[in-house]
C-alpha cells in the first residue's frame, strides 16, 4: 500500500511540475510550436488537398474498376486543374469587368457628393481661408518627407528580397505539398496499414479499436459533407445562373459563381453572398435588385425545402441550432475556413456524444418517461 501511495505522490507532483514549467515558459513553448507548425505546415496542407481529391478519386475507381491507380490519380488531378482553370477564365474576366464599372461610377458618384455638399449652408469660403492663413512650417515638413524617401530607398532592397523570397518560399511549399498529396493517394492502402500496425505495437487493443472507429466516422462524415455540399451548391449555382440570364440580371455568372462557393457556408454563406450581389447590381440597375431580391427568396425556399433535404440529406447530422453555434465558433478562431470545416468535425463529436449517451443510459436502464 505504502509502494503505491508514493508512486501516486511522484507521479503527482511530476505532473505539477512540468505543468508550472509549461506556464512559467508558456511564451517559449508558443515560438517552438509555431515554428514545428511551419516546418510541418506542407504536409498538413498535403494531407487536406489528398482528402479533398481522394473523393472525385474514389468516384473514378468504383465506377471504372479497371483503371489503374497512377491513371485515375493523373485524372483526378486533371480535373482539379481543369476546374480552377475555369474559375480563373470564367470568372477573372467579369470580376475585371466589375471592378472597371465601379471606378468608372465613382467620379458621377464624387460629383453628386460634390452638389450635396454645395447645398449645405456651410461657409467653405471662410475654411479654406482659414487653411491658406495658417501657419505651417513647410522646410520642416520638406525636410521630413525627403528623409522618408531617404529610409524608404534604404530598405527598399531589404523588402523586395523578402517580398521575393517569400513567393519563392510560397511556391516551393506549394509543390511539396501537392507531392506530398500524390504520394499519400497513391499508396493510401499501404500508409492505412502501417499506421495501424504502428498504433497496435505500442497502444492497448481497445484503444486503437476506438481510434479506429472514431477514424472511419471522421472520414464517412467529411467524406459525405464535402461530396454532397459541392453538388447541392452546384445545383444551386446552376439554377441562380439560367434565372439571371432570363431575367436579364447584370453580372448574372459572376454572382452565380460566388453563390455556388458562398453556399458552402451553410445558413451565413448564402446572406453574404446576397448583400455582394445586391451591391454590384445596384450599380448598375437598381431596379433589378427587386428582382434579384425576389428571385433569391424563391430560390432559397426551392434549396431549403427540396434540394438541401433531397442532396445532402443527413450528411451532417446537426441540428440547425447547433449549426449557427459551430459556425459562429469556427468563423472566430479560423475564419471562413474554420466555418466550413467546423461543421462536420462538429457533426463527428455530436454523433460519438449521442452514441455515448444512448449507451449510458441503456446500461443504467433509465426509462425513457424520464424524459419523454
Amino acid at each position: 500500500m505504502e509502494t503505491k501511495q508514493t508512486k501516486r505522490i511522484i507521479l503527482s507532483a511530476t505532473y505539477i511540475i512540468v505543468l508550472f514549467f509549461v506556464l512559467y515558459r508558456i511564451t517559449d513553448i508558443l515560438g517552438v510550436l509555431g515554428v514545428l507548425l511551419s516546418i510541418i505546415k506542407p504536409f498538413l496542407i498535403g494531407g487536406a488537398i489528398a482528402f479533398i481529391l481522394s473523393i472525385p478519386m474514389n468516384f473514378l475507381e468504383r465506377k471504372f474498376k479497371k483503371l489503374k491507380r497512377p491513371i485515375s490519380l493523373l485524372l483526378t488531378f486533371l480535373i482539379f486543374i481543369l476546374v480552377i482553370l475555369a474559375l480563373i477564365f470564367l470568372v477573372g474576366p467579369k470580376l475585371v469587368e466589375t471592378v472597371s464599372n465601379i471606378v468608372d461610377t465613382i467620379p458621377g458618384a464624387i460629383d453628386n457628393l460634390h452638389a450635396l455638399v454645395e447645398k449645405t449652408n456651410i461657409n467653405w469660403k471662410l475654411i479654406q481661408d482659414s487653411i491658406t492663413t495658417a501657419e505651417i512650417d513647410w522646410q520642416s515638413l520638406s525636410n521630413k518627407a525627403l528623409n522618408f524617401v531617404k529610409d524608404s530607398f534604404g530598405s527598399l532592397f531589404t523588402s523586395t528580397f523578402g517580398v521575393v523570397s517569400g513567393v519563392v518560399s510560397g511556391i516551393v511549399s506549394v509543390v511539396i505539398s501537392f507531392i506530398f498529396a500524390a504520394y499519400i493517394l497513391i499508396s493510401k492502402e499501404k500508409l492505412s496499414i502501417q499506421l495501424k500496425k504502428l498504433l497496435y505495437a505500442f497502444l492497448p487493443e481497445n484503444i486503437v479499436d476506438k481510434m479506429i472507429e472514431v477514424g472511419k466516422l471522421t472520414h464517412k462524415t467529411f467524406t459525405n459533407f464535402f461530396t454532397f455540399q459541392c453538388i447541392e451548391c452546384l445545383i444551386l449555382g446552376c439554377m441562380f445562373f439560367i434565372c439571371m440570364v432570363i431575367l436579364r440580371i447584370p453580372y448574372a455568372l459572376l454572382i452565380s459563381v460566388m453563390i455556388a462557393i458562398m453556399a458552402l457556408v451553410p445558413i451565413f454563406g448564402l446572406c453574404i453572398a446576397f448583400i455582394i450581389a445586391s451591391i454590384l447590381i445596384v450599380m448598375v440597375d437598381p431596379i433589378k435588385v427587386v428582382v434579384f431580391a425576389i428571385l433569391f427568396a424563391v430560390l432559397q425556399q426551392i434549396e431549403g425545402n427540396l434540394i438541401y433535404p433531397k442532396v445532402v440529406g443527413k450528411s451532417i447530422g446537426l441540428p440547425p441550432i447547433w449549426v449557427i453555434v459551430v459556425i459562429t465558433i469556427g468563423s472566430k478562431l479560423m475564419g471562413i475556413v474554420g466555418m466550413i470545416l467546423f461543421i462536420p468535425l462538429s457533426s463527428v463529436i455530436y454523433t460519438l456524444l449521442s452514441k455515448s449517451v444512448s449507451k449510458r443510459i441503456r446500461n443504467r436502464r433509465i426509462s425513457s418517461n424520464k424524459w419523454s
